[in-house]
């Protein structure tokens, strides 16, 4: 036989290989597709994680210190799968990027090598453009944000500590943030332009931010004002009482 020639049966041997670990992982993926748990590499590299405090984060921007601090934070989808140090250990997580049809589980692992999951409320539907006001005339879509912004609230008020994220920790996760940080800075009135600024200048920070989309919070805050407010709309939508929103405002805001 010419070297040739088995050359070319040793290169067709790995393909079939290759081709047949890719159908077995195919097969196991799609088998236990709704207990899928990644552990996503790119996280190794901490600038790719868009991790910060939330409340750390809008005080350099302000160049103030009033948001409190280890307490809210926000990642994209790299931190899962790693430990819960590099996320400052929240007690709880929050997935807004959850699809019926890809259903990761999203996670970090403690200590003692069990797993805090990502939680989200809705089952049967993607979150997106929360901003969008047209989404939350959508009784699946406005239900499952009520009860996002309904346990966040509370966990400030009982001063839980909580990251969310989306996938790229940018738009789901910049409005997230956007909205809380403004509802909670409107009752303790400080809600002004430059506290506008400072959460877009938050939101500015995802590194994988494009430029036509800088100045989409302040946009989309100034339209929220002229609407009422971030609180107004939220105690509304959800049916909220403004004390709960008043006790988390006093226990974020210095």
């Amino acid at each position: 036989m010419s070297k040739k020639k088995k050359i070319l049966i040793a290169f067709s041997s790995v393909l079939v290989i290759a081709a047949v670990l890719a159908s077995f992982i195919g097969y196991i993926y799609k088998r236990d597709k709704n207990k899928y748990e990644p552990k996503l590499w790119v996280g190794l590299l901490d600038y790719r994680l868009n991790f910060r405090d939330l409340g750390e984060s809008l005080n350099k921007c302000l160049k103030k210190d009033i948001y409190k601090t280890g307490l809210v934070y926000r990642s994209n989808k790299y931190f899962s799968g790693w430990s819960c140090d590099r996320i400052k250990n929240p007690d709880k997580i929050y997935s807004l990027n959850f699809s019926p049809s890809d259903p990761h589980a999203y996670y970090c692992e403690k200590e003692d090598g069990t797993r805090l999951f990502g939680s989200h409320p809705n089952t049967d539907f993607v979150i997106s453009d929360i901003e969008n006001l047209e989404n939350w005339k959508k009784p699946e879509f406005k239900n499952s944000m009520c009860q996002l912004f309904k346990s966040a609230l509370d966990d400030i008020t009982q001063n839980k500590s909580f990251l969310f994220h989306c996938d790229v920790g940018r738009d789901r996760t910049g409005t997230f943030a956007a909205m809380i940080a403004m509802m909670l800075s409107e009752k303790k009135n400080i809600a002004n332009e430059n506290v506008i600024e400072s959460i877009e200048c938050d939101y500015e920070k995802t590194t994988a931010l494009e430029s036509f989309k800088k100045g989409r919070m302040e946009n989309f805050l100034k339209e929220m004002v002229e609407q009422g407010g971030v609180s107004e709309f939220i105690q509304t939508q959800c049916d909220l009482s403004s004390d709960l929103i008043v006790q988390a405002a006093d226990n974020f805001i210095k």
